[in-house]
């Protein structure tokens, strides 16, 4: 947003003359500085002040901070779910460990030894094996089930937090993805008990072709997992994962720039010549907290009578007079509306001509010009 700069009124004369067949209409006017606000686009208390009127700021220096304490919660919540989907994608990068492929052929040989016996006949040793395969598959269900009953009290809460947006939806759906995995993971051992005991009921009975059947299917499901770790995560499931990163970081980043909002910061060089809130007021959307005259970017106000707009349009140059120079200036604003010439300024033959607000913006690369100066624009007119 662009103010005025406490200008003087202006008025404005004709002059003559310039050559047999033009002449110049001369506008009376005073330089003045571009005033830009520095607005924030948040709501909140002001926690600090940086800057005070009257002194001299760089862009992207800080002005003032708003109370953030919120928003930084929010971005290290979601800094949390980003690290956790890293170490998730890299895990699936880097491929099955050791250990997990130790433990499948451990399964293997275990399922194929059980299919051995029973194809070797009935034997005592094969039921206490498969009692004791009943009494593993109980533990591990008990584990299972307590651990998904934690899971699931976890989803409860985040889904509350969720719902009084106190967390964000990434967090929900890491929370459920957690939920689900030990949901099919407690399926998982409830399945694996009741094969084991179904097992055991069938070596008890004897050594029928229902027990080897199903031997023979244990051991081949331990053979297809083994395989699944050795070739390591498909395409497919390290693309899903890399997304679900992706995802993640556009949150973050969203959530550090709307951070990075909490420090009200100048958007150029220049001079604060106003300061429109104090330390610890409560400031709304839109606010504006100081205004600063831009450094080198001046402007001459001035006035042209309503008979002579159809001379000037916006970009054309023209040239202004001050006592540093001649000046050439470009035309940038134009008022949409007329007003009377300033009263303490007019003379009687003015006092009811109208005339219309009109900026020209000139440069000030030598630092010669200052902001009160007079000038005098040089309207070409035939």
């Amino acid at each position: 947003m662009k103010k005025l700069f406490m200008c003087s009124l202006l008025v404005f004369f004709m002059t003559t003359g310039c050559s047999s067949n033009s002449s110049i209409l001369t506008l009376k006017g005073d330089i003045q500085n571009n005033i830009i606000s520095a607005t924030t686009t948040i709501s909140g208390k002001i926690i600090e002040m940086k800057k005070q009127q009257g002194e001299t700021v760089k862009k992207g220096d800080i002005i003032a901070i708003i109370d953030n304490t919120n928003q930084k919660y929010v971005v290290d919540q979601l800094q949390a779910v980003v690290n956790m989907k890293k170490a998730k994608l890299e895990e699936l990068q880097v491929g099955t460990r050791p250990e997990q492929i130790e433990q499948a052929e451990a399964q293997v040989r275990a399922a194929k030894a059980q299919l051995d016996l029973l194809n070797s006949g009935n034997r005592s040793e094969q039921i206490e094996q498969a009692k004791n395969e009943v009494s593993i598959a109980e533990d591990s269900v008990n584990s299972t089930q307590t651990t998904y009953d934690y899971v699931n009290n976890q989803y409860n809460n985040t889904s509350q937090l969720y719902e009084s947006d106190a967390v964000s939806k990434s967090t929900l759906d890491d929370a459920k993805y957690k939920l689900d995995t030990t949901a099919s993971q407690l399926s998982s051992s409830k399945y694996k008990l009741e094969s084991a005991n179904q097992q055991l009921r069938l070596l008890q009975e004897g050594s029928t072709s229902d027990a080897i059947t199903t031997a023979k299917a244990n051991y081949d499901a331990a053979n297809a997992q083994l395989d699944l770790l050795k070739n390591g995560s498909t395409k497919q499931t390290i693309d899903a994962a890399q997304a679900d990163l992706d995802q993640a970081t556009a949150q973050l980043n969203q959530g550090q720039n709307t951070l990075n909002n909490y420090n009200i910061t100048a958007l150029n060089d220049g001079i604060i010549i106003s300061k429109n809130f104090e330390l610890g007021d409560v400031v709304n959307v839109g606010s504006d907290i100081t205004d600063i005259a831009v450094s080198n970017e001046l402007y001459v106000l001035c006035y042209i009578p309503d008979e002579y707009l159809d001379k000037i349009s916006y970009n054309q140059s023209l040239n202004a007079i001050t006592s540093a120079g001649t000046q050439t200036g470009t035309v940038n604003y134009i008022a949409l509306k007329h007003e009377y010439t300033p009263k303490d300024k007019q003379s009687t033959s003015d006092s009811k001509h109208t005339a219309t607000k009109m900026k020209v913006a000139i440069s000030d690369s030598d630092g010669k010009l200052k902001s009160g100066m007079s000038a005098d624009v040089q309207v070409p007119i035939k």
